[in-house]
């Protein structure tokens, strides 16, 4: 860095820092590690996640992204993490060089007081744990506008301190809250009682709680991301119903399957879901459940063939691996299924192959199609390896319960048999000897006889062979 920029960077009272594309801090000055209690040494090489706000992580790949691609960013807000635990609100211009693959920036700190107009009945001790508070905090009063908030509501929002003060609450779409959130509100003004709800917040696709704390002609209200939780405790309550009908035997398999993966729909609204079974010899995939996949893609792809290009899911059992396409349009494993796929907006497809409990053949697969072309989250891989372990369990029980009732009726074919194939001839033996002339053996009756036993003999070994044979089938499926 030339000599005269570096004397400057590092006396200005502004913040400064230096980082490169991935995220490891290069250079800061004495301003940016004053107001953290951070050395020089202690914020060399380390990533600035490590410094920042959860809710900021979350949202920091898509900025990088777009300021490679812009060059210059101005007003970007994000919460950096003291020394002491607390967070500051920063207000960021960023440039990215391309000739060094460097990012500099430059912060004005926004966190002195909580953000609002009247701040001065807050306590230095309340402002500082609203300040640190992981979860969003706001002030809204019984005209809907929002008088105070905290930090992590700019990242909850995705707006900036501009944008949030006295806006009408009603009118933040990244909130999203449905009608039932706004009767809570109202009713909370309404009664002066506390209340808390949970809703589904569509901009994001995300679960959120709020809760409402009414004070005089005010409410104030935390709002916290509950979506790894909530979910959770949905996937908890669908694999228990589904493990319930599967026990109850009410439902055949692809109806049962139907049920779980309609259950996920619910959970995940934007995933197309969708099981395949593998036939025995491990050559060909056919349709199980699928119950928003469109029912003429279902048929064309019906039967496909396994292979190391056979789109996502004749791929995974192939490989006994999970295959993720991020875009049909351009991976080469979709090249000989691409044209089925694209007049059913399909554009994303990840399967992951239902292993059998002994390793010993791949059982079926679970795809997850989706009409925009993206990357599984981490959140979004735990459930498939839920899912595809719950797929396990009642796959096999149902083969099992198939294997039990085909053992049986071979168990009653081979007592009916004994009863009745063998006992016939044994008894028709049993006549001849009786008949037999043993004190005249030249008698031409004898060798009347004889042939009679033969034919019998022949038809006894014939009854036993088939005993056999069904009794070597019946230890094969044991």
């Amino acid at each position: 860095m030339d000599t005269l920029l570096s004397f400057l960077f590092e006396r200005s009272s502004d913040f400064f820092c230096v980082l490169d594309k991935n995220g490891f801090i290069r250079h800061t000055n004495a301003a940016f590690r004053k107001l953290l209690g951070y050395s020089e040494e202690e914020l060399a090489n380390i990533k600035i996640n490590a410094l920042s706000h959860p809710a900021d992580v979350r949202r920091r790949e898509d900025f990088v992204n777009t300021l490679i691609k812009k060059k210059e960013i101005k007003g970007y807000e994000a919460r950096i993490k003291g020394i002491d635990g607390r967070f500051y609100n920063i207000k960021w211009s960023l440039c990215y060089s391309s000739a060094d693959e460097l990012v500099y920036a430059s912060g004005t700190n926004l966190t002195n007081k909580l953000n609002g107009t009247d701040q001065g009945h807050l306590a230095d001790n309340i402002q500082y744990i609203l300040q640190s508070f992981s979860e969003g905090f706001f002030i809204v009063d019984n005209k809907w506008h929002i008088t105070a908030f905290n930090p992590a509501f700019l990242a909850v929002t995705g707006l900036n301190n501009k944008q949030l003060k006295n806006i009408n609450l009603k009118k933040i779409h990244s909130l999203g809250m449905p009608a039932d959130v706004i009767t809570a509100f109202e009713s909370a003004f309404k009664s002066n009682l506390p209340a808390q709800v949970q809703y589904f917040n569509d901009f994001y696709k995300r679960w959120l709680r709020i809760n409402i704390y009414p004070h005089k002609n005010e409410v104030m209200v935390f709002i916290r991301d509950i979506n790894s939780v909530k979910i959770q405790q949905l996937i908890l309550a669908l694999e228990k119903k589904v493990l319930e009908l599967n026990a109850s035997g009410s439902f055949t398999l692809p109806q049962t399957i139907n049920e779980l993966l309609k259950g996920i729909e619910e959970i995940f609204p934007d995933m197309i879901c969708s099981v395949l079974e593998v036939d025995k010899v491990q050559e060909k995939v056919y349709h199980l459940a699928a119950p928003r996949l469109s029912p003429e893609y279902c048929k064309l792809i019906n039967g496909s063939a396994i292979g190391p290009k056979a789109g996502s899911c004749g791929t995974s059992v192939y490989h006994r691996s999970q295959i993720i396409v991020s875009d049909i349009d351009k991976d080469p494993l979709w090249d000989e299924y691409r044209d089925i796929a694209r007049p059913f907006g399909l554009k994303a497809c990840w399967s992951t192959p239902v292993i059998s409990s002994h390793g010993a053949h791949v059982l079926a697969t679970f795809a997850i199609y989706y009409t925009t072309a993206r990357e599984p989250k981490a959140e979004e891989l735990q459930m498939i390896e839920r899912t595809s372990n719950i797929l396990r369990v009642l796959i096999e029980n149902k083969r099992n319960q198939e294997s039990v009732k085909e053992q049986n009726k071979m168990l009653q074919e081979i007592a009916a048999i004994s009863s009745h194939d063998i006992r016939r001839p044994v008894a028709t033996i049993l006549g001849l000897v009786n008949l037999f002339d043993r004190n005249n053996p030249d008698n031409p009756m004898n060798r009347e006889i004889v042939d009679h036993l033969n034919i019998t003999a022949q038809e006894l070994d014939s009854v036993i062979h088939t005993i056999v044979e069904k009794t070597v089938h019946l230890r094969d499926e044991l």
